[in-house]
């Protein structure tokens, strides 16, 4: 660090996943150097995780960062009016936050705010740097720089906000701290150009990246130069994000991509696949984690790219490089042959990501996912006979979500256990039932299918064909998904967050919920017949227990399989968690 002023500093917040480090301070700071400015990066989630000391600690104040916290406190102190616990270890974060950024001396603070679970800290970090630094020019950019505060359950926060700042303008996040002059600038959308407008004296108070005038292939490769690569909680070894395309080539109906990208850019595979040969030759990094909304979105660029990759792998052994990502399953055609999925296996693909989201196909018709249960099934097959590793994610409780649509979803987890147990399938997640966001095609559509919603509430809808999805019932069909994973000794991922989300929607709108759904039924409780969990009251109904005790008596050696490939792995991979009893009980309670 040197001692002149520099043009730009740009610092990562929490909360953030540990295991790898942030892509988007790197690539901003590529562009600004390259455009002749000096510019430099600073992780402060992983400055978080080394005052915490411990991952336990870490996690437990993570939660406070994440979490609303209604209850308004008369103070002057930022960290009693927006944080409820962890006071003591928050406070020594940001002043520590702080004095690294002055010790910087950069003429402009970048903060990335990659989603609404970073709000609280962006919000705590500017709050204390305009009184610390009132000089200190501070820019925001990123997703979640656009999203409401605290996304889904941002109107409980507004309480708070009033009465530490003052009137609220219910306007986003950025947006809102530029109100309260909290900020001075804002990038809204891609920041590879505009960074280097504003750089250049761009008087603008909000400035606008769009994808369209962005070349991938000039722009230069992400630098990772002042990250400690050491620090961050790997799976197994070292992993590096880089990003080949953005946007997608799907209109899911519950996803906002194609909002945030209309117009889907990517380069050429072999230009990502020098872009790993760079970084693996100046940080000696083996694997990468594609940060891209899907890897194989234009099919002549993943040929390409896993063509590259295949060659260099064979010509360097030892040096062969890994890489994962964010993979769709397409209807299947002859492109998709022996030698596709050879050259796949060969580039080194692995942990590749597939939304499944539903068992159903009818689900999957209307989110306009594209392929079928079949397409999926076929797709597996190929994977376990090359050991090509994916994870699956899932949620439930789509507006059109029938019952039968959910037993559909069970009888795949019976069917996939043997993959999970052969490890093609590393883990999967439930997630959390589906909530309704704005500017999706769903919500374009919501009038003409008869969906029903409260303005800025992601939870309060409800389809007028489909009655009975309450949001008890959403809860209550989640966690009977995870009742038939635990029986099956599925490896399930992320448990602790989703839960989280879920038990504190519920807490902080029970009785709204009860008005908004004055038909829902209280939830039952049946006995565990065949002691599948060893519980005496769980929420799954005799069909589907008499169902998972079939199949488990059918296929015994499966769950240990299972359990065994997943003793020693270091990741979030959980069999049960303490908030599906905390959860399955609020719902009980419910009367």
């Amino acid at each position: 660090m040197g001692t002149e002023m520099i043009d730009l500093l740009v610092v990562s917040v929490p909360v953030l996943d540990l295991q790898y480090p942030p892509s988007s301070p790197a690539i901003i700071k590529a562009c600004a150097q390259a455009a002749g400015f000096s510019a430099r990066t600073l992780d402060l989630n992983i400055e978080l995780l080394q005052l915490a000391g411990t991952q336990n600690e870490f996690y437990q104040v993570q939660y406070n960062f994440e979490n609303v916290d209604t209850e308004v406190h008369q103070t002057s102190d930022p960290i009693t009016a927006f944080f409820n616990g962890s006071h003591a270890l928050i406070r020594q974060w940001v002043d520590h936050s702080v004095a690294l950024i002055k010790a910087h001396d950069p003429r402009w603070l970048g903060i990335s705010v990659f989603s609404y679970k970073s709000h609280k800290a962006v919000l705590l970090l500017c709050v204390e740097l305009r009184r610390h630094l009132p000089d200190l020019k501070i820019v925001l950019g990123g997703r979640g720089a656009s999203a409401y505060f605290l996304g889904p359950e941002h109107t409980r926060f507004v309480n708070k906000i009033k009465s530490f700042l003052g009137p609220y303008p219910w306007k986003n996040f950025s947006e809102t701290l530029l109100h309260y002059k909290l900020t001075d600038k804002i990038i809204q959308g891609d920041g590879e150009q505009a960074i280097v407008d504003l750089l250049n004296g761009d008087q603008s108070n909000l400035l606008t990246g769009n994808i369209r005038d962005i070349n991938l292939e000039k722009l230069p490769f992400v630098d990772f130069d002042d990250y400690d690569l050491s620090a961050y909680d790997y799976v197994n070894e070292p992993i590096i994000p880089i990003t080949g395309s953005k946007g997608c080539v799907r209109k899911c109906t519950f996803c906002d991509i194609p909002v945030l990208w209309p117009k889907f850019k990517f380069r050429s595979g072999t230009h990502i696949a020098e872009e790993m040969i760079h970084l693996y030759q100046r940080h000696g990094v083996k694997k990468f984690y594609m940060s891209d909304s899907l890897v194989n979105g234009s099919g002549v660029a993943f040929a390409d790219f896993i063509t590259t990759l295949s060659a260099h792998n064979t010509q360097h052994p030892g040096a062969e490089i890994k890489w994962v990502g964010q993979y769709i399953t397409k209807s299947r055609t002859t492109a998709q042959d022996d030698r596709y999925y050879d050259m796949l296996k060969a580039s080194g693909g692995e942990g590749l990501t597939i939304g499944v989201e539903s068992g159903s196909d009818a689900v999957r018709k209307h989110m306009k996912k594209q392929f079928t249960t079949e397409d999926i099934d076929w797709e597996l097959h190929q994977f376990d006979q090359r050991g090509i590793v994916c994870v699956l994610l899932f949620f439930s409780s789509y507006p059109t979500e029938t019952w039968e649509d959910f037993l559909l979803t069970v009888q795949m987890f019976m069917r996939y256990q043997k993959y999970c147990a052969s490890g093609t399938v590393y883990k999967i997640t439930l997630g959390v039932p589906y909530k309704h966001h704005a500017q999706t095609p769903l919500w374009n559509m919501q009038e003409e299918i008869g969906l029903i919603t409260r303005k800025n509430d992601g939870i309060m809808w409800h389809l007028t064909t489909n009655p009975d999805l309450t949001f008890f019932e959403r809860c209550r069909r989640r966690l009977i998904l995870q009742e038939v994973a635990t029986a099956l000794r599925l490896p399930m991922s992320r448990n602790t967050p989703e839960l989280n989300e879920i038990i504190d929607s519920l807490r902080l709108h029970q009785q709204e919920l009860k008005d908004f759904f004055p038909n829902w039924k209280t939830i039952q409780v049946h006995e565990d017949r065949h002691k599948l969990l060893g519980d005496s009251a769980i929420l799954m109904p005799p069909e589907i227990q008499q169902l998972v005790h079939d199949h488990v008596k059918m296929n015994p050696e499966l769950a240990d399989k299972i359990l065994n490939k997943h003793s020693s792995i270091n990741d979030d991979i959980q069999f049960d968690s303490e908030q599906y009893q905390t959860l399955k009980k609020m719902l009980l309670e419910i009367k």
